[in-house]
C-alpha cells in the first residue's frame, strides 16, 4: 500500500464551510478549525460522547470533563501545522453553538507501514441532539479533503469493534477493516478490540 507524505511546500489550510444539506433545520451548520476559546465546549461534547453517566456517577462528570479539556488545551497550543481539530457549529440568531468535533493529524507511521507518515482521524463526536443529520459525515469529509490537500493518498482511524453504530457510519462513508488489532488488554475484554479502518482518498 502506498501512503504519500505532506509536500515541503504544502501548508494546511481550512475555511469555512456550509453544511452541504438541504434539511432546514441545518442551515446555519458550517466547519471550522477549533480555537482555544473552545476549548471547555468541545470537552463537554467529547465527554458526553464517549461516556455513559447516570444519577450515581454522574459526580465524575466535571473531573472527567476537567482531563478532556486539559489534553485538548495542550494541543491547540502547540499549534502544530500538522494538527486539527474542527468543529461543527450552529449559528443562530447571533449566538454560536458547536454541534459537533473531530480531530485530524498527520503522524509518524506504524512500524509495518511505508513511508512514514498518514492521515488519522479520532474524537469524531456530535451532540447527541444532532445525531442523524449528516454531521458526522459533513465533519469525516472534512478531514478527508484536508488529507487530499496535504497529498496523502489514505486516511486512517480506529473504532471499537463493539461499536456497531460508529462502523456502520465509516463502512457507509467508504471506509474499510485495514486489520483488526489485539492486545493483551482485548483478549481478556473483547469489546476492547479495535479495528484500523482505511479509506483510499
Amino acid at each position: 500500500m502506498c501512503f504519500s507524505s505532506m509536500g515541503d511546500n504544502c501548508q494546511p489550510t481550512l475555511q469555512s464551510y456550509n453544511l452541504p444539506l438541504s434539511s432546514p433545520s441545518l442551515a446555519h451548520i458550517s466547519c471550522r478549525r477549533a480555537v482555544l476559546d473552545d476549548v471547555n465546549e468541545i470537552a463537554e461534547v467529547l465527554t458526553l460522547c464517549f461516556n455513559q453517566f447516570n444519577e450515581f456517577t454522574f459526580w465524575i462528570y466535571p473531573l472527567m470533563k476537567m482531563g478532556v479539556a486539559q489534553d485538548l488545551r495542550q494541543r491547540l497550543q502547540e499549534e502544530e501545522s500538522d494538527y486539527f481539530c474542527l468543529v461543527a457549529v450552529n449559528k443562530q440568531e447571533g449566538h454560536e453553538e458547536i454541534v459537533g468535533t473531530v480531530e485530524l493529524s498527520f503522524r509518524r507511521s506504524f512500524p509495518w507501514l511505508k513511508p512514514n507518515r498518514y492521515a488519522y482521524v479520532a474524537n469524531l463526536a456530535v451532540k447527541r441532539k444532532y445525531r442523524r443529520r449528516g454531521i458526522a459525515t459533513f465533519l469525516l469529509s472534512k478531514c478527508e479533503e484536508i488529507a487530499r490537500i496535504n497529498n496523502y493518498k489514505h486516511i486512517f482511524l480506529h473504532v471499537l469493534a463493539s461499536n456497531q453504530e460508529a462502523q456502520k457510519l465509516y463502512l457507509g462513508n467508504g471506509y474499510t477493516i485495514h486489520r483488526i488489532e489485539k492486545d493483551l488488554f482485548s483478549l481478556f475484554i473483547p469489546s476492547k478490540r479495535r479495528l484500523l479502518l482505511t479509506k483510499p482518498l
